[in-house]
């Protein structure tokens, strides 16, 4: 009888690893993608920008960043004082209500260069979506934020 209970007993632990592996498995499949080095570059600016940290965004950005979408009429400027435009303006920057979760290319233009694009459905556009461009500049071997485009 013992030796019963101890077989029942085995087969039943080998049951649950034999479940534990396969959910761990599923698991692991549904991870999202590994993200490449371009990719860890630009993942703390949409950080920032998701959770307002504009400290980050002052201090990782150009003096002057490029805000095509701000509509402040200042002789067609595009390019304004980086904590003037992250402490008022940073929902024209993100240009959507959220940028995590969503799908982004990223594009080494030069050396020096990364621009971040993101596509946006919109009826009113030509071929029914516009792209949501960021540009990142290394300077001094450090990567720090432009601004942004549509187009």
């Amino acid at each position: 009888m013992k030796a019963t209970l101890d077989i029942l007993l085995s087969i039943a632990i080998l049951i649950c690893l034999l479940s534990f592996a396969c959910c761990n498995t599923f698991y692991r499949l549904e991870r999202p993608k590994k993200y490449t080095d371009l990719d860890s570059i630009w993942l703390p600016f949409e950080n920032a920008m998701e959770s307002k940290n504009i400290n980050f965004l002052v201090q990782n950005s150009l003096d002057s960043v490029r805000c095509c979408e701000c509509n402040i009429d200042v002789d067609s400027n595009e390019y304004f004082n980086s904590e003037f435009i992250f402490t008022n303006h940073l929902d024209k920057i993100m240009h959507l209500k959220s940028l995590s979760n969503r799908p982004f290319s990223l594009f080494q233009v030069d050396s020096i260069t990364i621009k971040v694009g993101y596509s946006v459905k919109s009826y009113h556009a030509t071929e029914g979506a516009y792209g949501l461009f960021f540009t990142l500049i290394k300077k001094d071997g450090i990567y720090w934020f432009q601004g942004m485009i549509v187009q």
